[in-house]
Parts: structure tokens; sequence; C-alpha cells
């Protein structure tokens, strides 16, 4: 006859067991649904600051071509293709998202012409100069991040002069994302403030409260940005 300590105990270990795999599953949905951002927060009152050499001061970092989902955005500045808000979605075989917009295939012709053209050249300066700026303030290199948003504000008035992009509905977006982005280079700009620190370096003052809303406004405009020209930007022109 076995006693009571010697029986096996099976109701246990399953209830056990079943814990674990809960607890996995778990920790599978986190790493699934976890995704970061390039940005960086700042708190909402108060300043930082950051210095760097006054001869550097106008170079700005290297460039991006678009937004985190973002991201990225974004504006990570940019978020990798088929990333929007930073959260990878499906893609298709162009290796954009699927919630980016698609023209009609009787504008073909007009697509490909309009992204060889001066709109073209337009677009891809806005996105460039948006990654310099996102990237710049990634790293809290607020002097470049300055120049940058200068020069994004430039490129986004250059764009917004330029013709229209043929399909209506892509047009409405990126006029939208172009006046958000506008917004953000110009409270960016605002936000950063220079003062000479020793012979050879430029300190630089931060307004968190309006880089932080500058953050934001990079971030919405990035992901309007994106939905609204991915599929131009991945479209190759004929050689």
């Amino acid at each position: 006859m076995t006693s009571n300590g010697d029986r096996p105990r099976p109701r246990k270990l399953l209830i056990v067991s079943g814990a674990v795999g809960v607890c996995a599953l778990a920790a599978g949905v986190a790493l699934a649904v976890t995704s970061s951002s390039p940005g960086t927060t700042l708190a909402s009152s108060g300043s930082a600051t950051s210095a760097s050499p006054a001869s550097g001061s106008g170079t700005a970092g290297p460039s991006g071509s678009q937004p985190p989902a973002s991201g990225a955005p974004a504006a990570g500045p940019a978020s990798a293709p088929g990333a929007v808000g930073g959260v990878v979605t499906d893609t298709r075989s162009n290796g954009t998202a699927k919630t980016s917009l698609q023209w009609p295939a009787a504008l073909q012709n007009q697509i490909v012409t309009w992204k060889a053209g001066s709109g073209g050249a337009a677009l891809t300066a806005v996105t460039s100069q948006l990654g310099n700026a996102t990237q710049a303030g990634a790293v809290k290199l607020y002097p470049t991040m300055r120049l940058a948003c200068t020069s994004l504000s430039s490129a986004i008035r250059t764009a917004q002069a330029a013709p229209p992009i043929p399909d209506g509905a892509m047009q409405r977006m990126y006029a939208t994302s172009l006046a958000v982005l506008s917004t953000a280079a110009a409270d960016c700009h605002s936000a950063i403030s220079e003062h000479p620190e020793g012979d050879e370096e430029m300190a630089a003052q931060v307004n968190a409260t309006l880089m932080n809303r500058a953050m934001d406004e990079f971030t919405a405009g990035s992901k309007q940005l994106y939905t609204a020209t991915a599929e131009i930007r991945a479209l190759k022109l004929p050689q």
C-alpha cells in the first residue's frame, strides 16, 4: 500500500506547468509588440544644454529618407521601409507598408514624371533634412539640430511651391504633412538658443516644453509624409 507521501501529484505538476506556459506566452507577446523610438523626449518643463565645436556646428548629421513610423517616424526622422510609427506592418513587394497610399494605374506615367522632376527633388530634400534634424535631436546635438531645422523649413517651402503630386489623395495628405512639419521645424528652431562657450565651442540651451511639442509634431508629420509618399519614394525611375 502506498503512503500519502509517496503518491505522485500530477494535478499540482500540471498547474505549475500551465503557469510556466502562460509566463512564456506573455513574454512572447511583450517582445512582439514592443518597439523603440529613435527620438528623445525631454522633460515637460525646464531646459537642457548641449555643447558642440563651433567649427562643426554648421554640419548636419547623415541624411535619412523617412520617419518612423512611426514611427516612427521620425520624425525619426526617419523610419525604415514598412515601418509606421515604429511598428513594422505587412509590406508589399517593394518594401512599403500596406498603409501607404497608391495611385491609379492610369496615373503611372504622370507619377514617374513628377518624381523625376522638381516635385520629386523637393520631396527628397524634405525627407533628407527631416532625417538630419531628428537624428541630431536623438543624440542631443542641438546646434546641429537647429541648423537642420532651418534647412528643413527652406526645403518645405520649396516643396510647397513645387508642382503637386498628380494623385489628389496623395497630394492632400502630402500638403498636410508639409504644413505639420513646417510648424515642427519652426518650433524646433525656436526651442534652441546658442551662445559661445570658450574659444572653440557653442553651447545650446533648449526650451524643453517647446522641444517636446516640436518632437510630437515631427512624429505626426512624419507618419503623414510616409503614408502619402512611401510608394512614390519606392518607385524606381527608368534608366
